[in-house]
């Protein structure tokens, strides 16, 4: 495992992406979807395939959907327990897994907090009062909720439930990252050996364009105008988190929309991005949100434990 060397001055992932043509003979299709709350990306030789891998996605926005009340996650966070269909119940074993991995950095049980934050953030923003963001003991209510320990499952019954009432999750940190490789499989088994499937920044390259790997130019997350940089990928993932896609600014101050599932406040230790690079999307993105809540120390620590995996972490002072 091996960090990517880039120059110091500039860095990291997406706020677009731009394909570069390789030679093929057969012409590519490129088709653009609202789906999952963000614009999800196709690009493949084959249209019909193409209509596939969307449908493959769609499934998994139904599922992990929290604003529509008919999805497994409205009704898990509703009545506190749920017959997982196996994609759900795959997406809460994942998040557990890497909650126990990560020392609790990762946390789906968050949700609780993001909402708190959110309604506080608009109320603060609307006023232009910094006083109207979340108080100490309001956070410390919802952080008794917070914890995927709380989350018990029955393999063989297919069951979820939470063991604390008033206990809600958010599928944010891995659901694009999820749908992007369900995408992906339906893609090999219908023969397909070349496509990119872009899912709000959660990216798979699949094999290469015509002789070359995919080539992917990457934009400053200070200046959209300006690139950076290339990435050429073949069989690979690639998902960046950082506090520039969204945030608020209130009295000057940069407030990041990830929270610390630790001390319940938006992250805010000196990193403005992490970019990781591996085998799969679901891996990607769960590993770009759980190092960015690490912070750099932390986050490489755990980084030297995931095989087949790149990273650069972007430090405020590095920009």
């Amino acid at each position: 495992m091996r960090q990517i060397k880039f120059c110091r001055a500039c860095i990291v992932l997406y706020c677009s992406l731009f394909i570069l043509a390789g030679c093929s003979q057969k012409p590519y299709h490129k088709e653009t979807r609202i789906m999952m709350g963000t614009f999800v990306e196709i690009t493949c030789q084959d249209k019909t395939a193409m209509n596939a891998a969307f449908e493959e996605i769609k499934k998994i926005e139904n599922i992990a959907n929290k604003f529509s009340p008919a999805s497994e996650i409205s009704r898990l966070n509703k009545n506190g327990e749920i017959k997982a269909s196996p994609d759900f119940l795959n997406l809460i074993k994942e998040s557990k897994k890497y909650y126990a991995l990560s020392g609790g950095a990762f946390d789906i049980t968050v949700s609780p907090l993001v909402d708190t934050w959110k309604n506080k953030i608009k109320e603060a923003l609307e006023k232009k009062s910094e006083n109207l963001l979340p108080a100490e003991d309001e956070l410390g209510d919802k952080l008794t909720l917070v914890g995927s320990d709380k989350i018990f499952i029955n393999q063989k019954e297919s069951l979820v439930k939470f063991t604390q009432s008033g206990m809600s999750i958010d599928l944010g940190g891995i659901a694009k990252g999820y749908a992007v490789d369900k995408a992906v499989l339906r893609l090999k088994a219908l023969g397909i050996n070349s496509c990119l499937i872009n899912a709000g920044g959660n990216i798979y390259c699949l094999g290469k364009k015509g002789k070359r790997k995919w080539h992917i130019g990457i934009q400053h997350p200070r200046n959209p105008g300006k690139l950076l940089f290339y990435l050429d990928l073949e069989n690979q993932a690639v998902a960046t988190s950082g506090d520039y896609e969204q945030y608020f600014m209130l009295a000057g101050k940069r407030y990041s929309h990830i929270i610390n599932p630790e001390t319940g406040y938006p992250v805010d230790n000196g990193l403005a991005s992490v970019t990781i690079i591996t085998k799969d999307a679901t891996t990607a993105d769960i590993l770009s949100t759980t190092v960015f809540v690490l912070g750099k120390e932390k986050g490489q620590a755990l980084l030297e434990k995931i095989a087949n995996t790149e990273y650069r972490i972007i430090e405020e002072k590095d920009l």
